[in-house]
């Protein structure tokens, strides 16, 4: 039995160990992954955690599906920038901006983040979670 909540990691097929886990959140914390991707289930399309870094900010993004089968996102909120309008120097897959507020600009925390999603399928309780459109 896995010690993850995750069944799915990045594309390239990795499997799910914790050598694999920690080496991924060694590259967030030291700045050297540009995106990740954590899903529930096996083929990495149902509830799902996407990374992506530019700059040294980050936009977690957690997608899910409710109960009315519409998608669902969710993107933590920076209480340093709580009520900031400023697009943030990092967008969700490349294309898509991000609000200052939506963003983390401490990658310590961003791999805190993917830690505990990885092992518990959870958002990360210390940060407030705020559903975007």
């Amino acid at each position: 039995m896995s010690d993850f909540a995750i069944r799915f990691l990045n594309s390239e097929g990795e499997p799910i160990t914790q050598e694999t886990v920690d080496k991924l959140v060694c590259k967030i914390r030291e700045n050297h992954c540009r995106s990740a991707w954590l899903a529930l289930d096996e083929y990495g399309e149902e509830d799902f955690l996407s990374v992506d870094i530019e700059n040294d900010w980050a936009a977690l993004a957690f997608n899910t599906y409710g109960e009315d089968e519409e998608a669902h996102m969710y993107m933590p909120v920076n209480s340093e920038y709580g009520t900031s309008k400023e697009d943030a120097p990092v967008n969700i897959s490349g294309q898509t901006p991000v609000l200052k507020r939506n963003a983390l600009n401490d990658l310590n925390l961003v791999a805190e983040c993917v830690l505990h999603f990885a092992k518990t399928g959870e958002l990360y309780p210390k940060l407030k979670w705020e559903e975007v459109a």
